[in-house]
């Protein structure tokens, strides 16, 4: 965990680099063929699954048992389930690649709000949930800040072409569909920002925090990112992927105990 003040500039720097990288996923839609974004989310998409999870369990939670002790597990189950039941209240699940290809041949996703206010509202509010977790991984470390932004992005580009295509079959311009999708993404800069200044004005917070953040972590890596493991002929590309985010995370993580063992 980083050392000092949790609102330091170079935390509150990288945390809106993230942020900011995150927002252009929410342009995808308009600058990403669908046939583009078929052929090569499955691999990205297993290696958001290996560094979110590893990520998980090596970085995050471990934290925030440090700071809250055991209490962190119930934190981190109640987001856990949180977010499955705020999930399945608003019907806007996380769209796969073939889902997003439905939306971009005219087909509706069955659980998916087709009203533009619907749609936008609820991207809101997951943007704000989206920032809050990539600045809670941060306060951990820059390695795993990274790799909750990646992870987030990939699991997110998808359901943004999917939310593009919905915008212009419901008689949106290219222009206003692209203007209200980014709009929407600013609100990940206020889940992010409300994160930092909790943690900054209220240090206690931060365990729970992490704790919570790392519930959500495992809910998406687990429950959206995990199944596309088992899903379409390019099993081995996806296992691979799977394998190539566990190293990545884990290599880091041990490498960084091993300095600090010697250090």
């Amino acid at each position: 965990m980083a050392d000092g003040s949790l609102m330091d500039a170079n935390t509150v720097l990288l945390v809106f680099i993230a942020v900011g990288l995150d927002g252009l996923a929410g342009l995808a839609g308009g600058v990403l063929s669908e046939p583009w974004l078929q052929r090569r989310l499955p691999a990205l998409v297993a290696f958001a699954a290996g560094t979110l999870l590893s990520t998980v369990f090596l970085e995050v939670l471990p934290e925030a048992v440090e700071a809250r002790g055991e209490a962190a597990f119930a934190w981190a189950f109640a987001s856990f389930v949180a977010l499955a039941l705020m999930e399945w209240a608003l019907g806007h699940h996380h769209h796969d690649a073939e889902v997003a290809a439905g939306h971009a041949h005219g087909h509706a996703h069955p659980g998916a709000p087709t009203l533009p206010s619907a749609l936008l509202a609820s991207d809101a509010l997951h943007n704000v949930g989206d920032g809050a977790a990539v600045a809670a991984a941060f306060l951990v470390s820059p390695q795993a800040g990274f790799a909750t932004a990646f992870a987030v992005i990939v699991h997110e580009l998808p359901q943004e072409v999917g939310d593009y295509a919905l915008l212009r079959a419901a008689g949106w311009s290219r222009a206003r569909s692209l203007v209200a999708l980014a709009a929407v993404q600013l609100t990940a800069a206020v889940g992010a920002a409300g994160v930092l200044l909790g943690t900054r004005y209220l240090p206690s917070l931060q365990g729970t925090v992490l704790a919570i953040a790392g519930g959500s972590f495992l809910y998406i890596g687990a429950v959206d990112l995990l199944p596309e493991l088992r899903r379409g002929p390019d099993s081995r590309q996806r296992v691979v992927g799977f394998l190539c985010g566990l190293l990545l995370i884990g290599g880091l993580h041990f490498a960084e105990a091993f300095a600090g063992g010697h250090g």
